[in-house]
């Protein structure tokens, strides 16, 4: 199997490396690099954003834990080449279902409740920001799409 063979199949997560040692080992260094930069704190978080992630992207992180610089290229982003780094906003995502499941959790079981300004205003403005994320990509695709 080649490496980009047993990059491809670590893009798919932790179970579909089990069996081949070197994807396992693939998987493992950039697992370490994901949970000791703090883009994820669990396994499944792994997955998730292995599944979002770009051969490239892998490629990026494997050559940054082997010493290579890493090269941005702010320049080909804003000429609106794609960026390699969307497992960033998997983990983002990912962090901000979780809080959502608590908060939904709790106020559920609560039934009717106040709760304070503070919470209120943060929820509005989370809120507020993902659907401004969401409008903005949902456009930005459509208007793609037409080209």
């Amino acid at each position: 199997m080649t490496r980009e063979e047993c990059i491809e199949l670590v893009l798919q997560g932790s179970k579909a490396v089990e069996e081949h040692e070197e994807a396992t080992n693939i998987y493992v260094d950039i697992a370490e690099h994901l949970l000791g930069s703090g883009h994820a704190s669990s396994i499944t978080e792994i997955d998730i954003i292995l599944r979002g992630m770009t051969t490239e992207g892998a490629e990026n992180i494997l050559a940054m834990i082997d010493g290579e610089e890493l090269v941005e290229g702010h320049k080909d982003i804003a000429a609106g080449e794609p960026d390699a780094e969307g497992y960033m906003a998997l983990r983002q995502l990912a962090t901000a279902e979780n809080a959502i499941a608590r908060i939904r959790a709790y106020i559920d079981n609560q039934g009717t409740m106040q709760l304070p300004a503070w919470v209120q205003a943060k929820l509005t403005s989370a809120s507020d920001g993902m659907d401004t994320v969401a409008d903005y990509l949902v456009t930005d695709t459509d208007a793609m799409d037409a080209e």
